[in-house]
């Protein structure tokens, strides 16, 4: 019986890492971390992780491997998104992790992804019902995901995010204009809800951007995931961020309160993204959540030993080498 595992996912701009623990059926985050690694540098010009990407982030992969056997964790699941999806190297990346490493990555769909987010944010927000849709803006990409409580209706995936968006329209430091109008341009052309749910009675972002929202909004030194995880940000909120964040060179960005190193440059495509989905489905509020895709693969393996079938909470073949029936059970966390 798995007690502790270890979670490595592994995005287009950071690495996120997570151990947690089970103790009568609560699941408990032991350690939450985020590093900017940038694997995605330069992919959007060359189609390839670079070596120096790679370097960077084999690195971190092996440091995060050997205090996970340090902590004596059960299980160390290794995920990758979008840029493993489409790097035409990137098996030669997952070749070098297995070997200098010990653990394979395992390859999420840009639905799993959708379903892993929906999962980890209705199993840690509270008091929330009825129709729910759940933003995840990585660096490469978008996941949406629509359902009603434990039931997911839609899954969405589009090949956008704040790295392609950055690396693709912002030509001026700082941005013009018309630098804007080409990201707005460009999430316009790719996100397409015209035959999706108009509206929702919660709309909850789980993603750095928000996150990142967040922790300028409370002016936040040291980031304090407790502190902004539920609270809610508003569209004037997120739309005078967008303005600040426009104003100021990337160097001057970094000394706003609440930007972690390394998304200083990307905060702003990450920000447009949330304000366009936000317009489009006629949201006024969105819930923050700080527990990703890295917590609903968590919440997946402590719940495949119980008895069900539904779409939430399946463990995926790519984690356990075993049967598997569950599927509406979500455990709580304790934060």
């Amino acid at each position: 019986m798995i007690e502790s595992i270890a979670v490595i996912d592994i995005g287009t701009n950071s690495i996120k890492y997570c151990v947690a623990q089970k103790n009568n059926g609560i699941i408990t985050p032991i350690i939450d971390s985020v590093y900017v690694t940038r694997i995605g540098e330069n992919f959007f010009q060359t189609g390839m992780i670079s070596v120096s990407a790679m370097e960077r982030n084999l690195k971190m992969i092996h440091d995060l491997c050997n205090q996970s056997r340090q902590t004596g964790v059960s299980k160390i699941i290794a995920i990758g998104t979008m840029i493993f999806r489409q790097a035409a190297n990137a098996d030669i990346f997952i070749q070098k992790v297995q070997y200098q490493c010990g653990i394979r990555i395992h390859v999420l769909s840009g639905e799993d992804e959708a379903r892993l987010s929906y999962l980890a944010a209705i199993s840690s927000i509270d008091d929330i019902s009825g129709d729910i849709c759940v933003l995840d803006t990585g660096g490469g990409s978008t996941e949406l995901t629509f359902g009603k409580d434990q039931i997911i209706s839609k899954k969405l995936s589009f090949n956008i995010g704040a790295v392609i968006l950055t690396e693709t329209c912002c030509k001026h430091d700082p941005v013009t204009h018309h630098d804007i109008d080409l990201i707005y341009n460009q999430i316009h052309n790719t996100i397409n809800l015209n035959d999706t749910i108009k509206s929702v009675h919660y709309l909850i972002g789980s993603c750095g951007a928000i996150t990142t929202m967040a922790a300028v909004k409370f002016q936040m030194h040291d980031y304090d995931p407790n502190l902004i995880h539920g609270v809610r940000l508003t569209r004037n909120d997120i739309l005078e961020q967008i303005k600040r964040f426009a104003s100021k060179t990337i160097c001057q960005r970094t000394q706003i309160q609440g930007i972690q190193k390394g998304r200083e440059d990307i905060v702003l495509a990450g920000a447009c993204i949330v304000e366009y989905i936000m317009s489009q489905l006629h949201c006024d509020q969105i819930i923050v959540c700080d527990r990703g895709i890295r917590y609903g693969v968590i919440n997946d393996i402590f719940c495949n030993n119980k008895n069900d079938s539904s779409d939430i909470s399946v463990v995926n073949s790519l984690f356990l080498d075993q049967d598997h029936n569950d599927p509406e059970a979500v455990i709580p966390f304790v934060l």
